[in-house]
């Protein structure tokens, strides 16, 4: 929990925000935070940028950010919900179709136009692009009510 207090008020969680996660005081967490800084210190841990990325990972999904593994023209890809909410409606419908087409490819097929991602699971990374898909999906549907206006209908495929 040092570790975690540490990173995370490094990354601008309050004391007070910290306690509510970690279900304890904020006293508390100050007193983990100040070990952790004097570990450091006393060179007994070196927190370094893969410890802060992953911190600051589990604090986009503690957050409500999703990752998800997606599929374009160019392969497939990584990258977070807030990420995809940027780019503009063209560039999320054809992550979209890409992905979508490629759920319901045949099994055998699927990897003749793209190379397996490293560590292939078959099953994994369907699970993956539904998840993706879904995700994207509603990204789609919130973009349509944004520029089409409140009286306007979501297409119905979305």
């Amino acid at each position: 929990m040092e570790e975690g207090c540490y990173h995370l008020s490094r990354l601008g969680l309050s004391n007070k925000q910290l306690a509510l996660h970690f279900e304890t005081t904020p006293s508390n967490v100050a007193a983990m935070i100040r070990a952790y800084e004097s570990k450091i210190k006393n060179g007994e841990v070196n927190p370094g940028e893969v410890d802060r990325a992953f911190w600051q990972d589990v604090k986009k999904e503690a957050e409500g950010d999703v990752k998800l593994t997606f599929l374009s023209e160019k392969g497939f890809h990584h990258g977070w919900k807030s990420e995809l909410e940027k780019l503009d409606g063209p560039a999320l419908m054809s992550i979209y179709e890409s992905s979508k087409d490629f759920l319901g490819a045949d099994p055998n097929q699927k990897f003749l136009d793209y190379p397996p991602p490293k560590g292939y699971d078959p099953l994994a990374m369907d699970r993956e692009l539904k998840k993706a898909v879904a995700v994207i999906g509603e990204l789609l549907a919130e973009k349509w009510k944004r520029e089409k206006g409140p009286n306007k209908r979501v297409p119905p495929n979305l």
